[in-house]
């Protein structure tokens, strides 16, 4: 159990004029992390034996995926971003499947990006927030709130962030730079019942250890606080896929890169080392939200979980993103 942390209450940005000055986190030094195995881990019929995840993986299946999401890590305006909505403010009742963090919950994706395009430095690892300050893949962050997570890359290495109800912080770092311009499988996983977090890439296990108890989901009751010029209804209660939501300021950059096949679940997937998938996701039983991102125009991302929790495009900047691209982890065959 992660014990509060005395900078847990701290703004995760400066409010709306983000010029104020930089947060005031408690200083950490960095953890040592706990080796232990996933217990209790689903593996899925489309994970088999790789032997190299640095080249191209063939699909399997017959379900080629052919496209993916070129991100151009603008930061700025509400764009160049992915938004899935996890909660309707106006009311109380439950949000959509997406808003994973109630239960046990694996996110995995496929990037590919290169250093020179996502310069953030290395960020403290340990009982924190920091991973808000590396360019930002996936940020399911509250404006100075509690129950919130995301994963960024900091000094080329995956970052994964949660904070609990109250109940402290922690940033786990994997080891291995992922910006050489190759495609990789990432996943990071929470466990409900201790706040227990682990962090895989390309199928191995780069860092776990001890998180923040509790409920982690978006707060059906949450109002958002009143930090973006107003209350921020328009980036609080999202799931953003490579941007940070608030677009609070150069210190908190986005991402810069292709992303594909970005999968919730509601268990915990996978045991201490795995197989990289070598074809696309399938819906099963759990399952919260799968997209491929196959859509190859417009501004509407499906959600292949029937839908339940549908993304949007947000298209611009200069040079404007995200675009369809053709670029996948995959060979059609």
């Amino acid at each position: 159990m992660a014990a509060a942390d005395a900078g847990q209450n701290q703004p995760d940005h400066d409010a709306a004029d983000v010029s104020t000055g930089p947060r005031r986190d408690a200083d950490r030094d960095e953890v040592s992390l706990d080796v232990s195995a996933v217990e209790d881990a689903v593996v899925p019929a489309d994970v088999r034996d790789a032997s190299a995840v640095d080249a191209l993986v063939s699909d399997a299946t017959g379900g080629c995926s052919m496209r993916s999401l070129r991100f151009r890590g603008s930061g700025v305006g509400d764009i160049d971003r992915v938004k899935i909505r996890v909660d309707d403010p106006s009311n109380t009742r439950p949000g959509p499947p997406a808003d994973v963090g109630a239960e046990d919950f694996t996110i995995e994706w496929w990037l590919r990006a290169t250093s020179a395009a996502n310069g953030a430095g290395a960020v403290r690892c340990g009982d924190n927030i920091d991973w808000i300050r590396g360019n930002i893949v996936i940020d399911r962050d509250r404006f100075s709130q509690d129950r919130k997570f995301g994963v960024s890359i900091a000094a080329g290495r995956v970052v994964f962030g949660v904070s609990g109800d109250r109940t402290g912080d922690r940033t786990l770092c994997g080891t291995r730079s992922v910006l050489d311009d190759r495609w990789h499988h990432v996943a990071v996983q929470r466990r409900r019942s201790d706040g227990f977090l682990w962090l895989f890439v390309d199928g191995q296990l780069e860092a776990q250890g001890d998180g923040p108890d509790g409920d982690v989901s978006y707060p059906d009751n949450g109002v958002p606080g009143n930090h973006c010029g107003g209350p921020c209804t328009n980036s609080d209660p999202f799931l953003v896929v490579a941007a940070e939501k608030h677009d609070a300021g150069r210190e908190y950059p986005s991402f810069n890169g292709w992303i594909d096949e970005l999968r919730l679940s509601r268990v915990l997937r996978y045991r201490a080392a795995f197989p990289v998938p070598i074809a696309p996701f399938a819906v099963d039983a759990e399952t919260a939200a799968l997209y491929h991102f196959d859509e190859g125009s417009g501004d509407d991302v499906v959600d292949s979980a029937a839908n339940a929790s549908p993304g949007v495009r947000r298209y611009g900047g200069t040079p404007p993103g995200p675009d369809w691209s053709m670029e996948t982890p995959f060979v059609c065959r």
